[in-house]
């Protein structure tokens, strides 16, 4: 290290001592404080609450453990919203803990307590901060309908501060859909009212999540600008841990100019703000970003070093990810210098970090939801329980009326006799009967609206014990399909054109697997999954699947044609299949719904992005479970052939040998398609030869 550059971060180090000395007298009034019991009541609790917040974020156990006994004297002052900012507090730790389901638990609570204090603002606050715990858990859908309820409060209050949140958090989820061209829409639409209501805190995280994702699109310049203007409000409301994630962000974007000289300095200024804060993440994430500007000058030494550094800090704090990251650089680095057994070893421990990621994210998500499940069943089977105890209220009430009506008139009309009597028992027994047979067609068209939206075996176990478990199954073949063209097609046709077009194929999809007993899952945008072998085992087969697949692309190529004939823009699709364990339940306490979760799941999804247009794209383990299905008797007949029955392939298949799968690495892939008559004389022309 040169001199000048000791000299900087002496200096800097220098004035973070004195910003820490000027934190901790702070820290030390309000401790004052809190721990004067002649205080009065209010001011401990602001101090307390002060106190929980800012710790919560660097030490999520000891900030949870202030907003408990917050919350203690909150509700032994009836102080509703020190029982809120509690409950906030507890929420955002558990959250950092990835203790998703205590964190929704603290959520209901604030939302309980919002709606008793008849406070709209914090209504929405809180159903915001519900769709970060939804996104985090992977559920974007629930995550969007939290956020559109917010959304919509906000907007009846004009309450510009809640809306500058939620649109940097549908910002968010369009930045984890992969879209980041909305997610700069909503990026925007935050920045612009932060501005508006001189929101500091909001403004530099909007502009810090623009300027990575300017950075991720390659816009240097404008993403410069953003990181500098975050860094700047960040250093005048003295948050360190956003400091150094600002930094850590400029060094990568003067690494990608060239400069170097900015990049490394940046990248020292990060790893003594958050060192001096123990974020040893972010500073793993510095020694990470470092190495890889030493790999991009093909300074090898120099990157071993950095990324070494990073690896061990990672390995000592249990962080799986990271050291995922940096021993991969280690392994270019090494290999870089020649070091090729270093370099193996380098990969084979990125491979061990890289598969123990997976299975252990597999098994904390199985795990979360379960949880997860627990709560939201119980706030289900509540919701259904008040349904029908209202409907059956409403109902003995219209009949206490109409029997004290029936009462009056015969009291008042008794000198009619025996016949009008008769006559209003008559009109009686009709109106029950009617009753009867209406609450009958409302539970039917319930009991069809329930069907609608998940598996009739799920559904009965719902109505049944008011919950339904989440499921392990050994073995399902799930299916992805994504339209190629989605994005220039939607620029030729207008919003209604392109959801009937989605529309009409999607559809069509629905008759084709429910032909075949294939369970559909969900769309998300303009892809469809679905899934064979669940919730019934027998229900369906891998080559059901494969066969709905072909007929699915038989589709598509028909439509095609019949669009390009009327001079119209048209989709076309990829198709992929993988065969593997899942877990499958119901997610949501509202717009619930029937989904998979499991590395399955993944692979799948990597099927499609792997294959090609037009194609169906299978894995080795769906491939295993086809490769010898054979036709059925009527398709064998509509060949022209007449075989033996049950000795015609079903199936023609093309290996592809090992392609590359992101984030699974090179797989056994095959494209698959309904053997012809063709295909049978050719194999039985090869197997005379």
């Amino acid at each position: 290290m040169n001199s000048p550059r000791r000299t900087f971060i002496a200096l800097l180090l220098g004035a973070s001592l004195l910003a820490h000395t000027r934190s901790q007298a702070q820290h030390d009034s309000l401790w004052g404080v809190w721990r004067d019991r002649t205080a009065p009541d209010s001011a401990r609790l602001q101090a307390i609450q002060v106190l929980a917040w800012k710790t919560v974020f660097e030490q999520p156990d000891s900030g949870m453990a202030l907003a408990r006994e917050q919350l203690a004297l909150a509700l032994r002052t009836k102080y509703r919203l020190g029982e809120y900012e509690a409950h906030t507090t507890m929420a955002v730790g558990a959250s950092l803990k990835s203790d998703h389901a205590a964190s929704l638990e603290h959520l209901h609570r604030c939302l309980a307590t919002a709606r008793a204090m008849n406070d709209r603002r914090r209504e929405a606050n809180t159903y915001s901060n519900m769709s970060n715990v939804y996104k985090n858990l992977g559920d974007l859908p629930q995550a969007l309908d939290q956020l559109q309820r917010s959304l919509r409060i906000d907007t009846e209050l004009g309450n510009k501060e809640g809306l500058t949140g939620t649109y940097n958090n549908i910002g968010n989820i369009h930045t984890e859909l992969g879209d980041p061209s909305a997610a700069l829409e909503n990026y925007r639409r935050s920045a612009a009212l932060a501005e508006e209501t001189d929101n500091d805190r909001s403004r530099a995280q909007a502009l810090l999540n623009l300027g990575v994702t300017h950075l991720e699109l390659g816009a240097l310049d404008t993403a410069l600008i953003e990181f500098e203007r975050s860094l700047a409000l960040y250093r005048r409301m003295g948050r360190k841990l956003e400091q150094g994630m600002a930094f850590n962000n400029l060094g990568r974007v003067y690494g990608r100019m060239g400069r170097m000289k900015e990049a490394f300095a940046s990248l020292d200024s990060a790893e003594v703000l958050l060192g001096a804060i123990g974020s040893m993440k972010q500073v793993i994430r510095t020694h990470l970003h470092r190495g890889n500007l030493f790999l991009d000058q093909r300074h090898y030494a120099n990157a071993v070093n950095a990324c070494l550094r990073g690896a061990q800090l990672a390995s000592e704090h249990d962080l799986l990810q990271q050291v995922r990251e940096c021993q991969l650089c280690l392994a270019n680095a090494y290999e870089g210098l020649g070091e090729y057994r270093k370099a193996l070893i380098a990969q084979r421990a990125f491979q061990s970090a890289n598969d123990s990621l997976i299975e252990l994210n597999d098994s904390r998500e199985v795990t979360r939801m379960v949880v997860a499940r627990t709560y939201q069943e119980r706030m289900l089977a509540d919701s259904l329980t008040n349904v029908q105890d209202r409907h059956a209220r409403e109902l003995a009430h219209r009949e206490q009326l109409n029997a004290e009506r029936d009462r009056r008139n015969l009291f008042l009309f008794s000198s009619v006799g025996v016949l009008v009597v008769a006559a209003g028992l008559y009109g009686r027994l009709r109106y029950v009967r009617r009753s009867r047979a209406a609450i009958s067609r409302e539970r039917d068209r319930s009991d069809e609206l329930l069907h609608n939206i998940l598996p009739r075996e799920v559904a009965a176990e719902l109505k049944e014990r008011g919950h339904a478990e989440a499921r392990y199954f050994g073995s399902a073949t799930i299916l992805f399909t994504d339209f190629k063209g989605f994005t220039q097609a939607s620029e030729l046709l207008t919003p209604q054109e392109l959801v009937e077009e989605l529309n009409t194929c999607f559809k069509a999809f629905d008759g084709i697997i429910t032909a075949r007993g294939i369970e559909k899952i969900k769309t998300i945008g303009d892809a469809y999954m679905c899934a064979g072998g669940l919730p019934d085992p027998a229900s369906s087969s891998p080559a059901d699947v494969v066969h709905a697949a072909l007929e699915m692309q038989a589709f598509m190529t028909s439509r095609r044609k019949e669009r390009e004939a009327q001079g119209k823009p048209a989709f076309e699709m990829r198709v992929g299949i993988h065969t593997g364990p899942v877990v499958a339940g119901i997610v949501g306490v509202t717009k619930f719904q029937y989904d998979i979760w499991g590395d399955t799941v993944n692979t799948a999804s990597r099927m499609e992005s792997s294959g090609e247009v037009g194609q169906v794209n299978i894995s080795e383990a769906t491939y295993a479970f086809v490769k010898d299905e054979k036709k059925k008797g009527g398709e064998e007949a509509a060949s022209g052939q007449n075989p033996q029955p049950g000795t015609v392939p079903a199936f023609t298949f093309t290996p592809r040998g090992k392609v590359q799968a992101k984030g699974k690495g090179e797989m056994e892939m095959y494209f698959v398609r309904t053997a012809t008559p063709g295909d049978n004389a050719r194999s039985r022309q090869e197997g005379l030869s």
